[in-house]
């Protein structure tokens, strides 16, 4: 087992490991067969077995590796700040932004999918989530880095700062990869009929522009709220006969510099509001909303973006980007 890795007791690791190398010897007719058990099965999957997609994604799993045994479980460890202080609900952080102003937290969660690890030449392993039915399902996790005291007045006491799953066992990981966003398949459903981690209905914009894929919102300069909230733009259609959006706003963040067991994702809110005039924002004219909704015509927009991975893959880097490796 390598650094970072967690040992799995070895009854459960034994049935795990005979259902993928199994599964995956057989290949995706062997899947085929298993997911009408998973239709059903009312409420989802049964505890213990993946979902359909789970399974697939163990598929993508090297078979001579699983073979062998040589896959771990590996907990990804995110954590959100202001500069190298934790953000916290009950903290006030001075001297951000271009106009050096005061900034509270009120809510910050994000949705992250298809997190992978990448190989010194250049491989990428799908990192295959576990099944917890509450913060992660199928490639798609849930972020919570406001624990609803303080300023945040949410609702929601719970953290959730990791990302759980399996990967093969190799010493050689140098990067990680992941994008903030729900399968376009997945977004645009109604939040009160989904399972979790995507009935969270603050993460929920509508059934046309679904889900936001990040949402951070601050309290500036004492009492005004500035907002930075992403998700998919330009859509039309209903979710019956389709939706389609002229700007999806799904980034793909690749960091180099990580080690499984000793780096973490960090999330530098500072950095990510270095040049945001939290004075002049939402003026009411050129600028109708304090912060970014995500609408193609807001103008805070396009320096905000460019931070997580629009435009294409992001290679962040840097103690001044604002997500990093650390």
């Amino acid at each position: 087992m390598q650094p970072g890795g967690q040992q799995l007791n070895e009854s459960r690791k034994a049935e795990r490991l005979e259902l993928l190398t199994g599964t995956a010897a057989r290949g995706p007719s062997a899947v085929a067969e298993l997911a009408p058990r998973r239709r059903l099965s009312a409420g989802g999957p049964r505890p213990g077995l993946p979902s359909w997609t789970h399974l697939l994604l163990l598929l993508a799993l090297p078979t001579p590796l699983l073979a062998c045994g040589e896959a771990r479980q590996l907990s990804l460890p995110f954590a959100a700040q202001v500069h190298n202080k934790p953000l916290r609900c009950d903290a006030s952080y001075e001297k951000i932004g271009a106009s050096r102003t005061s900034l509270q937290l009120q809510d910050f969660k994000a949705y992250v999918r298809d997190v992978a690890l990448v190989r010194e030449n250049g491989a990428r392993y799908p990192l295959v989530l576990e099944q917890d039915g509450h913060w992660q399902r199928d490639t798609v996790a849930l972020l919570d880095f406001e624990d609803g005291t303080g300023n945040c007045n949410t609702g929601s006491p719970e953290l959730r700062t990791e990302v759980v799953g399996l990967v093969p066992d190799l010493d050689d990981y140098t990067g990680v990869e992941f994008t903030l966003g729900v399968p376009p398949e997945l977004n645009h459903k109604n939040v009160e009929w989904v399972d979790p981690p995507l009935d969270v209905r603050s993460m929920w914009w509508s059934l046309t522009n679904g889900y936001r894929f990040l949402r951070l919102d601050v309290r500036a300069g004492g009492n005004r709220p500035y907002a930075f909230h992403v998700r998919a733009d330009g859509c039309t259609g209903t979710p019956d006969i389709g939706v389609h959006c002229s700007a999806e706003n799904q980034g793909t963040v690749f960091l180099t510099g990580f080690v499984p067991g000793q780096s973490r994702v960090v999330f530098d809110v500072a950095a990510l509001f270095a040049h945001t005039d939290f004075e002049s924002s939402g003026d009411g004219t050129t600028d109708p909303v304090a912060g970014c909704l995500s609408s193609a015509d807001d103008p805070e927009c396009a320096a905000l973006f460019g931070q997580i991975g629009l435009g294409g893959p992001h290679a962040a880097s840097g103690a001044d980007a604002f997500i990093r490796v650390e």
